[in-house]
């Protein structure tokens, strides 16, 4: 795999997700999603449910461009109805699991510096591990992964990284036209999304950008919000195939955001190779 990308000493970075979906197993309950818990009590003594992320398939050629003109119904097995947040005991890693996807996220604390790729695809793999082991000690599973995904969320801070919208050009070049007014104004707000095409159908890019504010508290910090996710399939569940994936998926994320922004504030991000 390729290791001369970019990176950064002090990146805008507050949010990392590894993921694979897998096909649903069936007679998987909440129960067996518990015993997974108790392997990794220790790491991540904190745990609540939340409701499931619905199944995501990504769909290239013509498909892709067709729209789906009638809804689709499916009969499937009853499965487990929630999804699993365990996290660590400073609430900045958490392992997600539910009947068709794993997710391992990082997000930043007040002084948490983020995990290096290089040890979070480790802790992810461990995690899809202890997983099989609980689900093989129930007589189910293994898990087959369908799709691996990749999100880095980065917050650009006024005040920090841009002063003005005025600013905005010359932060993120990639998506912001150098013309930022028109006859009635200068430009204010700025939401955008985009999605590319990954050379040989191995995945899809998507950039969403929005502006606003990190949280609803009064002493809130304005941000622009910049979030890349990479996504692509796996076939007939090839564990190798799906982390070879994951690889390739942080490599396009990382490209993503060079190209994306501009050197200056790359250069205030202390960039190196």
């Amino acid at each position: 795999m390729e290791t001369s990308l970019p990176s950064f000493r002090k990146p805008p970075l507050v949010e990392t997700a590894v993921a694979l979906q897998f096909n649903a197993i069936q007679n998987l309950k909440n129960v067996n999603l518990a015993i997974f818990w108790q392997a990794m009590r220790a790491d991540f003594p904190n745990v609540s449910d939340a409701q499931p992320l619905p199944e995501q398939i990504e769909v290239f050629g013509e498909q892709a461009l067709r729209p789906r003109l009638m809804p689709s119904f499916q009969v499937a097995p009853a499965t487990a109805a929630a999804r699993l947040e365990m996290a660590s005991s400073d609430n900045c890693t958490v392992t997600q699991v539910q009947n068709g996807r794993i997710i391992l996220n990082w997000r930043k604390g007040d002084n948490a510096d983020y995990p290096r790729w290089k040890e979070l695809l480790p802790k992810f793999r461990a995690a899809v591990k202890t997983f099989n082991e609980a689900l093989a000690a129930e007589k189910l599973g293994p898990i087959l992964p369908n799709q691996w995904e990749v999100v880095y969320v980065n917050h650009l801070v006024r005040g920090q990284d841009w002063d003005s919208p005025k600013d905005w050009p010359a932060l993120l070049p990639g998506l912001v036209a150098k013309r930022n007014s028109l006859s009635v104004g200068t430009m204010e707000s700025l939401s955008c999304r985009t999605q590319s095409l990954m050379p040989d159908n191995a995945g899809r890019v998507y950039v969403e950008l929005l502006h606003g504010f990190n949280s609803l508290d009064s002493a809130a910090s304005e941000i622009l919000a910049l979030q890349i996710a990479a996504r692509g399939g796996v076939q007939e569940g090839n564990m190798q195939q799906a982390y070879n994936g994951l690889e390739l998926g942080h490599q396009a994320v990382v490209r993503a955001f060079c190209d994306l922004t501009g050197n200056e504030a790359q250069s205030k991000w202390e960039r190196k190779t």
